[in-house]
C-alpha cells in the first residue's frame, strides 16, 4: 500500500458485496480478501500462544508490573516476568486448584448432562488475572468475570447462576465480599483466593478475620503458587499425573457478564477462536506488531475489549505492562513504560486530550494562537497528503505532546464506544501517529469492524473484518430501509440494523430465550445498532442510531434508561422523565416534566426566586429554571442511590420542560412508551447544551 493516501476523492475499499440484496435487507458485505479461520501463527487459544512463545523465546519479557516502595508509597520502574516464568506460575496455580479441588464440576444442563468448572475473577487488570486465566485454560476451567459496576444484586445473580465455589479476588474487594456474605448474597462461594494490593485498606486483617469467622476459606495467591510449586518439587504424582484437559478453540473459556443492560446481567459465553482471530484486524488496519512492541494494559480484563487486546498481544508475542491500578497515575505509568502502542476507551483519551489543552493554555495566548495555526496546517497536510509529521512544527509544538504518551508511541487504538471526530483527528495529528477506532460488542467476541490507518476520512467506524460477514436489515418502524438513497447525492445509502455472521459467542449462559432473540435461525447476530453503508467511501459503515433502548457512555458503561426512569419517577418533583446518554460523553442527562405543586412548595420556602407571587408560578416559569434543576438533580441522586443505582446511571444535568410527553404531540406511543427519536429531535438544542456545558 506504500504511501497511498485515501480520502474523500480516493476512498479506501473496506468491503465488497458478495450477494444481491434481498427484500428487507441489504446485500451481504465481506472483506475484499474474503473470510479466514486462522491467525498467522495458527494458534487458537491463549494458552497455546503462551506455550508457543515459552518454547520460542522463554526468557524474553512478557508481563511487567511497576515496583512499589511501601515505605515511600511510590511506584518505580517496571519489573518484568518472562514467558517461561508466567507459564510456570500458571502451572503452579493450577496444581493448587487441583490439590484442594477448588473448581469442582457443576451440572449446567440436565437434559444434555453438560458439566462445567468455574473460577470467578474479581480483580483489576494485573499479572495475577492473567496467571489465573492461563491456569484455568490448562484444564478447561471457565472463567467467570465479576466487577464492581455490576452492583451487588447482579453479582449475587451471577454467583447463583454459575454456582461458583471459588473466587480469585483482590484484597481491596474483600470488604464487598464480606458485605455480600453478611447479607447472605455469597451463595455457594466457599473459597477466596486473595491477591495482595500495594495500597491495602487499614482494616484488611479485621476483614479477613470476619470472613474466616463466617466460614469462608481464605488463601493468599502467593500460598497457591507455593502449594503448586511444592507439588512439583515433592513429586506429588496424584496431582502431576492427573489427566489435564487443555481448553480447545471452540470451548467456552470465558463467561463475560454484561453490565447495566437488564435487571439481571446476561452471561455471554466466549470461545477462544474468535478472539484469537483478532490479530488479523491489525494486518487489515495496516499496523504490524512485533515482539519488540510494548502495550500499556489499563482496561478491565473482565470486558471483551481488553480480552481482545490481550489476545492480539499473545499472537504477536509482544510485551504488556500493567497500569498501577489508578487512572490518576496513568501518565506516570506511560512515562515509566514508554509503550509503542496504546489502547483505551474514549474517556481515557478525552482526559489526556484535556490535559494537553490545559498545558497549552498555560503557555499564554500568543503560544496558543501559534499552536492552533500549526495544528490547522498539520490537519490540512494529513487530509490531503496523509502526512502526520512536520519537520518544522513538530520540534516546536508537538514533540512535547508525543512525550505525554512516552515518546515512543507508534499506534493508538480506541474501542468500546464511539469517539468524537475532532478529538480523534486532533490527537492523531498532535501525537503524529496512526489512530483508529473499532466497533463490536461482547456477543461478537471482540471487534468486527475497524478503520484502517490509511483512511483520512472522519466519521466512520471502518469496514467489516475478514472474520465475519455483514448486512443491514430494514427497520420500518424507525423508517430505515436498505433501499434508502442519499437525497443530496442521489447515491444509494442502505440503512438498517447491523447484523453479522461469523465466529462469535456461543449463546447466553442458561438463557436460550435471549440467545434466540439476538441470533436468528440463519445464524445472523442482530446488534441492536443502526448503521448506514457509505458506498461512495468504499462501503465503510457509519453508526446512526440504536434499536435497543440502551446506551453506552464514553467509559464503556451501559445504561438501561427504562430501568433508571422507573426508579427516578419516585421523586416528588418529577411527573415525567426522559434519560439520555451519548457514547462521546461520560455522563447521562435528563429532561424533566415537573410536578408543579411540589416545585412551587420548594421554591416558596425561603423565597428562592425573590419576592414574587409563588402561587402563580406556571410550567413556563419552571422551564429551564436552574434553581429547580439543581434541587431535582440532588433528589434524583438521593433516590437513585437508595434504590441501588450506580453513579454513572444518574443524570448529572437536567432541564425542566413545560410540555408533557404524550401521544398527541407524538412524543409517546399509544401504549404510553416514550418515542426516543422524536424526543431527541424536538429537544435537540436543549440536550446539546447540557452536554456542552461543563459539569
Amino acid at each position: 500500500m506504500g504511501n497511498e493516501v485515501f480520502n474523500e476523492s480516493h476512498p479506501y475499499q473496506y468491503a465488497v458485496f458478495k450477494t444481491e440484496p434481498k427484500p428487507g435487507e441489504s446485500a451481504i458485505l465481506v472483506h475484499p480478501h474474503g473470510l479466514t479461520r486462522k491467525n498467522f501463527i495458527d494458534r487458537h487459544t491463549q494458552i497455546d500462544c503462551l506455550e508457543y512463545y515459552k518454547a520460542k523465546k522463554p526468557n524474553s519479557n512478557f508481563l511487567g508490573t511497576r515496583e512499589y516502595n511501601s515505605s515511600t508509597k511510590q511506584y518505580g520502574k517496571y519489573i518484568w516476568k518472562s514467558w517461561a516464568q508466567i507459564y510456570d506460575l500458571a502451572k503452579s496455580f493450577l496444581y493448587g486448584i487441583t490439590k484442594f479441588n477448588l473448581c469442582p464440576e457443576i451440572l449446567v444442563d440436565d437434559e444434555k448432562n453438560n458439566k462445567m468448572r468455574f473460577l470467578g475473577i474479581y480483580a483489576r487488570t494485573r499479572e495475577e488475572w492473567a496467571v489465573g486465566s492461563f491456569a484455568c485454560q490448562m484444564d478447561s476451567i471457565t472463567i467467570v468475570t465479576i466487577y464492581d459496576t455490576l452492583g451487588i444484586n447482579s453479582m449475587e445473580f451471577i454467583l447463583k447462576q454459575t454456582e461458583l465455589t471459588t473466587v480469585l479476588a483482590e484484597s481491596i474487594n474483600l470488604e464487598m465480599i464480606l458485605k455480600m456474605k453478611e447479607e447472605n448474597k455469597l451463595v455457594n462461594v466457599k473459597n477466596i483466593i486473595y491477591i495482595h494490593c500495594n495500597e491495602e485498606k487499614e482494616n484488611l486483617e479485621e476483614t479477613k478475620e470476619k470472613l474466616k469467622n463466617l466460614g469462608l476459606n481464605l488463601i493468599s495467591y502467593e500460598t497457591m503458587i507455593t502449594i503448586g510449586t511444592n507439588c512439583i518439587e515433592e513429586k506429588e504424582n496424584e496431582i502431576l499425573d492427573k489427566n489435564y484437559k487443555k481448553i480447545l478453540p471452540d470451548d467456552v473459556f470465558l463467561i463475560c457478564y454484561t453490565s447495566g443492560t437488564t435487571d439481571n446481567p446476561k452471561g455471554v459465553m466466549i470461545p477462544s477462536r474468535p478472539l484469537l482471530l483478532m490479530p488479523n484486524c491489525m494486518y487489515n488496519v495496516g499496523y504490524h506488531l512485533t515482539g519488540e512492541d510494548t502495550m500499556l494494559s489499563i482496561l478491565p480484563l473482565a470486558h471483551i475489549f481488553e480480552q481482545m487486546l490481550f489476545s492480539i498481544n499473545l499472537v504477536y508475542g509482544t510485551q504488556i505492562g500493567y497500569y498501577s491500578g489508578k487512572t490518576t497515575r496513568l501518565l506516570e505509568d506511560i512515562e515509566a513504560l514508554k509503550p509503542t502502542y496504546f489502547s483505551g476507551v474514549p474517556r481515557i483519551y478525552e482526559k489526556i486530550y484535556q490535559t494537553i489543552l490545559d498545558n497549552i493554555s498555560k503557555k499564554g495566548a500568543l503560544f496558543k494562537k501559534l499552536f492552533n495555526k500549526a495544528l490547522a496546517i498539520k490537519i490540512y497536510n494529513y487530509k490531503k497528503y496523509g502526512k502526520l509529521n512536520h519537520a518544522f512544527f513538530d520540534p516546536i509544538f508537538f514533540n512535547e505532546i508525543k512525550n505525554v504518551f512516552g515518546g515512543k508511541i507508534a499506534f493508538m487504538l480506541s474501542g468500546s464506544a464511539a469517539m468524537k471526530n475532532d478529538i480523534l483527528q486532533n490527537l492523531k495529528v498532535m501525537v503524529g501517529c496512526p489512530f483508529v477506532q473499532g466497533y463490536g460488542q461482547t456477543e461478537g467476541a471482540g471487534t468486527v469492524i475497524f478503520n484502517t490507518m490509511h483512511d483520512t476520512c472522519p466519521g466512520t467506524i471502518g469496514g467489516i473484518e475478514n472474520t465475519a460477514e455483514l448486512k443491514l436489515v430494514d427497520l420500518p418502524e424507525f423508517n430505515y430501509f436498505s433501499t434508502d438513497i442519499n437525497p443530496k447525492t442521489g447515491i444509494p445509502e442502505p440503512r438498517g440494523e447491523i447484523c453479522y455472521k461469523g465466529l462469535f459467542f456461543k449463546g447466553y449462559f442458561k438463557n436460550i430465550e435471549e440467545t434466540n432473540h439476538i441470533v436468528d435461525k440463519d445464524g445472523w447476530l442482530h446488534s441492536g445498532d443502526v448503521g448506514t453503508i457509505s458506498i461512495k467511501h468504499g462501503n465503510c459503515l457509519k453508526l446512526i442510531d440504536r434499536v435497543k433502548n440502551i446506551f453506552k457512555l464514553s467509559q464503556g458503561e451501559f445504561i438501561a434508561p427504562d430501568k433508571v426512569q422507573n426508579i427516578l419517577i419516585n421523586s416528588k418533583y418529577i411527573n415525567q422523565i426522559f434519560l439520555d446518554g451519548e457514547s462521546q460523553y461520560s455522563y447521562a442527562v435528563a429532561l424533566i416534566y415537573p410536578e408543579l405543586n411540589e416545585c412551587i412548595k420548594f421554591l416558596k420556602e425561603n423565597k428562592k426566586m425573590g419576592d414574587i407571587d409563588y402561587d402563580k408560578i406556571s410550567y413556563d416559569d419552571l422551564c429551564g429554571n436552574k434553581i429547580m434543576a439543581e434541587e431535582i438533580t440532588k433528589d434524583c441522586d438521593t433516590i437513585g442511590r437508595k434504590f441501588g443505582l450506580k453513579g454513572f446511571e444518574l443524570p448529572k444535568k437536567i432541564r425542566t420542560i413545560n410540555e408533557p410527553f404524550s401521544p398527541q404531540n407524538n412524543l409517546m406511543t399509544s401504549t404510553l412508551k416514550l418515542k426516543t427519536k422524536n424526543i431527541k429531535k424536538k429537544y435537540n438544542i436543549e440536550l446539546k447544551k447540557m452536554y456542552e456545558e461543563k459539569l
